[in-house]
């Protein structure tokens, strides 16, 4: 076979593979939205045995690259498990930003937020080296955003981080039973990033950490390029008071909590 044909064969199956998986998540966003009784599982199941290539359509509709649906963290981002405020809120915002993700995985929300055509930059941050190379294959296709292989905490240098084998979004800085070192960084590192003609709108989601993670972001980042903070904490109310407080200059607009953990997106009192 000719190397011509060698390349023609291959744009007609990436054409297929995209159409296809496209008519896909158009069949099962419309199957779910009548059917809503499980409809994350209904999803991914049917995901995981029709899709086809390397990459499938999230309930987002954002193309997920090497689909694992062994992974939890994968199945809720396949299959919209965490609903839709935040992305909607995400899809609305009017102003040109810059979307900073901290403990991105493999940058489901960076995704949600390039859909919107007032993002003009992406900063994704992910120090698990195994889903940091989904996260810059599902990057990849926006010139606007850096994927970072580091976690961010107080200090530069390496520090001890767990791999959980169950679940990616469930590993975690942990120094008592670490098995694997990574790469860190400091707030100095996200204030160079930051360009002063954008506002900024922050996810942080670090499994225990995200009160270092904010110390860092308060301390070393001007809060008035700020517009909203969307974290995720455990779910106990002396610590929410907490994150209340020290950020004083923001509005809690949407709190939805669980067994352990609750989403908490605090939003700049005073606009822009």
């Amino acid at each position: 076979m000719s190397k011509n044909n060698i390349v023609t064969i291959n744009r007609i199956f990436k054409f297929y593979t995209h159409f296809h998986n496209k008519i896909l998540f158009i069949i099962l966003r419309l199957f779910t939205s009548i059917i809503k009784y499980k409809k994350v599982y209904i999803f991914n199941t049917l995901t995981k045995f029709f899709y086809v290539g390397s990459f499938c359509y999230s309930f987002y509709n954002v193309k997920l690259f090497n689909p694992n649906f062994k992974d939890p963290t994968f199945r809720y981002c396949n299959g919209g498990a965490y609903g839709d405020f935040y992305s909607d809120y995400l899809n609305k915002l009017k102003m040109k930003f810059h979307y900073i993700d901290i403990g991105a995985n493999i940058g489901i929300y960076s995704l949600i937020a390039s859909k919107n055509d007032n993002c003009i930059k992406i900063d994704a941050f992910e120090p698990n080296p195994i889903i940091f190379k989904n996260l810059k294959k599902n990057l990849s296709h926006l010139n606007y955003a850096t994927p970072n292989e580091f976690a961010i905490t107080n200090k530069f240098g390496e520090i001890e981080f767990y791999v959980d084998p169950k679940s990616s979004g469930s590993s975690q800085i942990d120094s008592l039973k670490f098995n694997l070192k990574i790469k860190s960084v400091n707030g100095d590192f996200i204030k160079k990033k930051i360009n002063k003609d954008y506002i900024i709108n922050i996810k942080i989601d670090v499994e225990g950490h995200e009160n270092v993670v904010l110390e860092e972001i308060i301390s070393k980042i001007n809060l008035n390029k700020i517009n909203s903070i969307y974290i995720e904490i455990a779910n106990d109310k002396k610590i929410l008071d907490d994150y209340i407080i020290k950020l004083k200059e923001f509005e809690l607009i949407y709190y939805k909590k669980s067994k352990k953990r609750c989403d908490c997106l605090f939003e700049k009192k005073l606009k822009f």
